[in-house]
């Protein structure tokens, strides 16, 4: 029975074993990319670099992008990480957070394994409610 739900995965969703892994070379590669973006609010370049770029249309990624710039309005001026959880030897969560001069906050969680190879994102989030990302711990 396992067999025949692999088969019909393998079958329905080809892409979806195959998928494209975004790897950062290393952990400072992975800061450096997600601070600038982040600061700069160059938020559609984050999102398909951290792996959103088979999971959301344009359409989609133009519409969270004005959605993120509207609740933002402004770059962020500094940035530093507050928290750092070591899951496993080569696992862990991140959470950062980013501010400027007119008080505006948002805070950035990922999931992060650390490989050979480099470094992937598991997943990642964005929020201006630190309660959010706190939870996630």
């Amino acid at each position: 029975m396992s067999r025949i739900l692999v088969f019909l995965a393998c079958t329905l969703f080809p892409g979806v074993l195959h998928a494209e892994i975004p790897l950062f070379k290393t952990h400072q590669d992975y800061v450096d990319f997600v601070d600038s973006k982040v600061m700069s609010r160059d938020f559609i370049p984050l999102i398909k670099q951290l792996g959103g770029d088979d999971e959301y249309t344009d359409a989609q990624l133009r519409s969270t992008n004005a959605q993120l710039l509207n609740v933002m309005p402004f770059d962020f001026t500094g940035t530093e990480l507050i928290k750092n959880v070591r899951l496993s030897a080569s696992f862990t969560q991140e959470m950062r957070v980013f501010w400027n001069a007119k008080s505006s906050y948002v805070y950035f969680y990922s999931l992060l394994h650390h490989r050979e190879e480099g470094v992937v994102v598991l997943k990642f989030n964005l929020n201006t409610n630190s309660d959010k990302i706190f939870e996630k711990f």
